[in-house]
């Protein structure tokens, strides 16, 4: 029952706003004697200058049961101060929402409009600059609009505030830091939106305006703690490249800021964070081994492994939800130690043993790249990681990775295997595969023995 209700108040609520927009005349009253007594009265107050009311008997189930929605609009002056405003709103809805019409239930809804109407984009309808619909505080509320619409807003209703332009944005910004209201603030043509997460913070409101004022930036909304930027240009164009460039030479926020760039077409969305600080949780650090896990030894005097220090092998490839898992492994061969450090160098190839258009590797974030030692005989282990891709449409797919240890060492060709066969795998032309560094592979890991499944050819094919 509760759910039904909820239901059409939601569903009367949003009628209301279009009998808002058509009210003419405004001292009609098809409703009960109560009902059509209370407006008459409210009407009458001093700075009332428009009532009007919605008795929405349809709302209650056909046998009797439920509220009947009573739907009440009152219309005050643009020029009340907000504390002029906030009392008589509070007033109005206290005697509509004291109406009893005998044993019927009903349900209450007040709003207040102020303002010059205005044509919408829905032809025959108008608006109005300042329609708020009251909930649980009116004084509050409605102190709030007020406030607002005579800071120079344009357009003020529930949780939303439009401005002029970027100057009035901002001041109306302050505004809400000092009222401690938390609206979305916007300009009229989308170019700068702001939607805050929980707190109203005035350097996010900066920095959606300074990257809406930055050359080829269609639009700048910041919503759910980031910002989206669209670019005018083309997603592979200098301009483009400019504003990725701007955002992660921009000073960092007080809390770390995630931003996604892409133009009108969304053809590649390109991510990052403002100032390029991250967060904690993806802060690179060591690697943690596991428990009970004794890390090898360190030695400062300990050579860089060379090509015939390590044979490389891959892992069988891996997926859980949505994603892909690859390792690959370096055997250190040798009869001594010697050092790695950094990222395995990586080509994908395709069945014709071509490189793969655009598809790179790129650094995972959230682990470092430091100087290990591997012990004669033992595994360094890195690992591949990326989205997958669908393949229903034949494309390229790689057949064969080129992986050169570092990058000053000769690449060799590694065959994906399955089972004991070649499997290829689902990274397609523009993939981005994240690259972990050369860790331990730790000992109760997955490593490959001698015979493990994955093939490796001399680097003959190895563009």
């Amino acid at each position: 029952m509760k759910r039904r209700l909820l239901i059409a108040v939601l569903a009367a609520l949003a009628v209301t706003a279009a009998a808002v927009a058509l009210w003419d005349p405004w001292d009609r009253c098809d409703a009960p004697e109560p009902v059509c007594t209370a407006l008459g009265e409210i009407g009458e107050l001093d700075n009332v200058l428009d009532t009007e009311v919605d008795y929405d008997a349809g709302s209650s189930a056909a046998n009797g049961s439920g509220p009947v929605l009573v739907l009440w609009t009152f219309r005050l002056p643009e020029t009340l101060s907000p504390q002029q405003a906030a009392e008589l709103a509070a007033r109005a809805a206290e005697q509509a929402q004291a109406v009893v019409v005998g044993n019927v239930e009903l349900q209450h809804a007040v709003s207040i409009v102020a303002g010059i109407p205005q044509e919408s984009q829905v032809p025959g309808m108008e608006t109005y600059p300042l329609q708020l619909m009251l909930g649980d505080r009116p004084r509050q509320e409605t102190a709030q609009a007020f406030s607002f619409w005579q800071q120079g807003a344009t357009q003020v209703g529930n949780g939303s505030v439009s401005a002029p332009n970027t100057e009035a944005l901002l001041e109306l910004a302050q505004l809400a830091r000092r009222l401690d209201y938390e609206p979305t603030l916007e300009l009229p043509d989308g170019s700068i939106r702001y939607t805050p997460n929980g707190e109203f913070k005035l350097e996010q409101v900066q920095l959606a305006v300074e990257a809406a004022q930055q050359p080829n930036v269609a639009n700048a909304i910041f919503g759910s703690g980031s910002l989206s930027v669209y670019s005018s240009a083309a997603d592979d164009s200098e301009q483009t490249a400019d504003i990725k460039r701007w955002l992660d030479a921009h000073e960092p926020l007080s809390e770390p800021t995630a931003y996604t760039l892409s133009s009108p077409d969304v053809g590649t969305i390109f991510d990052g964070w403002i100032g390029r600080e991250l967060p904690d949780h993806l802060m690179a650090k060591p690697p943690v081994l596991p428990e009970g896990v004794t890390a090898w030894p360190g030695d400062a005097n300990a050579p860089t492994c060379t090509q015939d220090d390590l044979k490389l092998s891959l892992s069988s490839p891996d997926a859980a939800l949505g994603s892909r898992f690859l390792s690959l492994y370096a055997h250190n061969v040798s009869a001594s130690a010697c050092s790695l450090q950094g990222y395995a160098q990586i080509t994908f190839l395709n069945a014709d043993g071509d490189v793969q258009d655009d598809a790179v590797t790129r650094p995972e974030t959230h682990v470092s790249a430091e100087r290990i030692v591997v012990p004669s005989g033992e595994y360094a282990i890195s690992t591949l990681n990326w989205k997958a891709m669908s393949t229903s449409q034949d494309p390229d797919e790689t057949t064969d990775l080129s992986v050169a240890a570092l990058p000053n060492l000769e690449p060799v060709v590694l065959t994906p295997m399955h089972q004991e066969r070649p499997t290829s795998l689902d990274i397609l032309d523009g993939a981005r595969v994240d690259l972990g560094p050369w860790v331990q592979a730790a000992e109760g890991w997955s490593k490959p023995g001698e015979s493990s499944g994955s093939g490796e050819r001399p680097g003959s094919r190895a563009p």
